[in-house]
């Protein structure tokens, strides 16, 4: 199903984009990019977990 490949790789993405802004946030010295950068982290974390939630609803539905 070519729907289900694209979410698992935008899942993918998403979580490889916590942990570089994550990384990256705990590297630099400036606070105002630290907190934006873990910001960032915190809404791709969740954009990862509803791609998630639909690839999960997807994937029960094809059973």
């Amino acid at each position: 199903m070519e729907i289900v490949s694209f979410l698992e790789r935008a899942m993918l993405n998403e979580q490889e984009q916590v942990r570089d802004y994550h990384r990256f946030a705990l590297v630099t010295d400036n606070e105002e990019v630290r907190h934006a950068f873990l910001e960032f982290a915190e809404t791709s974390g969740h954009t990862a977990a509803k791609i998630k939630d639909m690839l999960d609803k997807l994937q029960g539905e094809s059973s």
